[in-house]
C-alpha cells in the first residue's frame, strides 16, 4: 500500500483528492507539533474528521517528536515524552487511524559505552508500556530511525518488546544521511520487523524530503527491494506538498508493477 505525507490542514483538501484518485492512504503530520498540541488542537481535530469525513483510504499519523527521548535518563524529561506520546495515540484514534510513527531520537554523539545498552533497556520499558496502551485503542506502533548509526538498534528494542503492534520504519533519507550503513543493509536487518517506509530523496547534506527523482539516493534498487519485503510495508511519499508527491507517485508506481509481474 502507498501513502502520502499532509503536513497542514490546508493541504488535506487537494491531498484527499489525490489519494481517493490514486487509491492511496494519508499521513497526517500537524499534530506532531508541540504547539498544536498546547493549542487548540481540539478544534483542530473537529475540523480534521469533518475534512476526512467519507475517507475510505488508510490513515496514519506521525507522533510528536521534538527534543522527546524516550529513552532519557532523567525520568521527568521520559514522562513528558510519555504524555506526548499518549496525547498522540488519543488523537489517532479519534481519527480512526491504523498506526501512529514515532522516532526513537538516540544520540550517536554520546561515546560513554555504557550509553547503548543502558539507553536499550530504558526504550524496551518505556515501548513495552506505551504498546499495550495502543493495542487497546486497536493502534499498531511505527519506530522510525532519525540519527541512529545502524539498523540494529531498531531491531533490538523491537525484538525486545516482543509485542505484535510494534515494529519498524525506515526513513531512507535518515539512513542515508546519518548512517554510513547502505540502504539496501538497513532494509535487509529491518525486514523481519518492517511494517512502515518514509520514501524521499536528499541532496546529500540536509534532510530536504526531494521528490524520488531528484536527488542523491539511487531510489530505483531501494524501492524494488522494499517491495519485495515479506511483511509489505507502507510506503509513505513523505514531502512537503502535492507537486513533489506527484512527480514521485509515477516511479513507485512503476517499480511496485515490475516487481509484482516478476512475482
Amino acid at each position: 500500500m502507498i501513502g502520502i505525507s499532509c503536513g497542514r490542514l490546508t493541504d488535506l483538501p487537494a491531498l484527499r483528492e489525490f489519494a481517493e484518485a490514486h487509491g492511496l492512504g494519508l499521513e497526517l503530520q500537524e499534530f506532531a507539533l508541540p504547539e498544536v498540541l498546547d493549542g487548540e488542537w481540539r478544534d483542530l481535530l473537529r475540523r480534521y474528521r469533518q475534512a476526512l469525513s467519507g475517507f475510505t483510504g488508510p490513515i496514519s499519523l506521525h507522533g510528536p517528536f521534538v527534543d522527546l527521548f524516550s529513552g532519557s535518563v532523567d525520568p521527568r524529561i521520559a514522562a513528558v515524552t510519555m504524555e506526548r506520546y499518549r496525547h498522540s495515540l488519543a488523537i489517532a484514534a479519534e481519527l480512526g487511524a491504523w498506526l501512529v510513527n514515532f522516532h526513537l531520537n538516540y544520540n550517536p554523539l554520546v561515546d560513554e559505552p555504557s550509553y547503548r545498552p543502558r539507553w536499550l533497556e530504558r526504550q524496551v520499558a518505556f515501548w513495552t508500556e506505551l504498546a499495550f496502551e495502543a493495542q487497546k485503542a486497536g493502534i499498531r506502533i511505527a519506530l522510525e530511525n532519525m540519527w541512529e548509526p545502524d539498523p540494529f538498534l531498531q531491531v533490538e528494542v523491537i525484538q525486545q518488546v516482543n509485542h505484535f503492534g510494534v515494529g519498524a520504519c525506515l526513513d531512507i533519507g535518515h539512513a542515508y544521511l546519518y548512517s554510513r550503513v547502505p540502504i539496501q543493509a538497513w532494509i535487509n536487518v529491518l525486514e523481519p520487523v518492517l511494517i512502515y517506509a518514509h520514501l524521499h530523496n536528499t541532496s546529500g547534506s540536509q534532510d530536504r524530503h526531494l521528490p524520488l527523482t531528484q536527488g542523491v539516493i539511487p531510489v530505483e534498487p531501494v524501492l524494488s527491494r522494499l517491495a519485495r519485503c515479506l511483511n509489505r510495508p507502507m510506503l509513505i511519499l513523505e514531502m512537503p506538498g502535492l507537486a513533489e508527491i506527484r512527480e514521485s507517485l509515477p516511479l513507485l508506481q512503476r517499480i511496485l508493477q515490475r516487481v509484482t509481474s516478476l512475482g
